[in-house]
């Protein structure tokens, strides 16, 4: 007979199981139901073979599908161009996508402009620039003239002075201003140059043939000085080319 070591119970010799429990029997007669697991024995067959296949990477730029880039592009395109190039979510978008946006209108700085569209928005910005040079120069020469008639040396020092910093100053804007719109990135100080030299060389050459022939009647023709060409090349193109170097470094870095 043998004895279930677990139950007790008394079975036959040949009995594999316990009739009372179902504990399975060891070889030695014994029920193995609570006996403890081997390991399996570890032999160079099962050892773990190493993989022929290298894990795929994660990609560095996280994935964004085209319907989720296209509804960012059409909520970037809604806003001013300064603020869509400064945004990295779009910029890296754009950089990963660039095909996704070929059905959307794209921010200004994104767009090809053509030689005719630069020539109108350098005049344009130009003359704007022009006008508060005027405003600004008429301002000062009320105060030169007072300064005159009032046999002040000091105040026409200041005016004098005065005249070359507003000069300086509204240059630089005037480049700062077309940069930021123009918004090409690399050639932000060649907008502000070309347009203090339309300033120069255009608007106020034929500014100044205009007001002479509506005064005198006559055609005259500005010829330019050492000194005023001196200035030109050493203070009013510098400054205007500053100007759009800023506004390129602010919007465009």
């Amino acid at each position: 007979m043998k004895i279930c070591p677990h139950c007790g119970a008394e079975n036959a010799e040949s009995s594999a199981f316990c009739s009372l429990c179902l504990a399975r029997f060891d070889a030695a007669g014994g029920s193995a139901m609570n006996a403890p697991s081997q390991p399996p024995a570890y032999t160079e067959a099962t050892a773990p073979q190493p993989s022929l296949y290298q894990p795929v990477q994660p990609p560095v730029q996280p994935y964004v599908s085209p319907g989720d880039y296209r509804a960012l592009a059409q909520e970037m395109a809604q806003q001013s161009p300064q603020a869509a190039y400064r945004d990295s979510a779009y910029y890296g978008a754009a950089m990963q996508y660039p095909g996704a946006i070929s059905s959307v209108k794209a921010p200004a700085y994104m767009r090809q402009r053509s030689s005719l569209d630069v020539i109108i928005m350098l005049l344009s910005y130009s003359f704007l620039t022009y006008i508060l040079l005027f405003v600004c120069r008429f301002i000062l020469s009320i105060f030169l003239l007072g300064a005159a008639f009032g046999g002040s040396e000091a105040g026409l020092n200041i005016g004098i002075a005065l005249i070359f910093v507003s000069d300086a100053l509204l240059l630089a804007l005037g480049g700062y201003i077309i940069s930021a719109k123009a918004m090409h990135a690399g050639k932000g100080w060649l907008y502000g140059l070309g347009c203090v030299a339309c300033v120069v060389f255009v608007w106020q050459p034929l500014v100044a043939l205009i007001m002479t022939l509506l005064m005198t009647g006559e055609v005259y023709i500005p010829l330019f000085t050492l000194v005023g060409v001196l200035f030109t090349l050493f203070l009013e193109l510098p400054m205007g080319a500053l100007g759009g170097w800023i506004a390129e470094k602010r919007y465009m870095s």
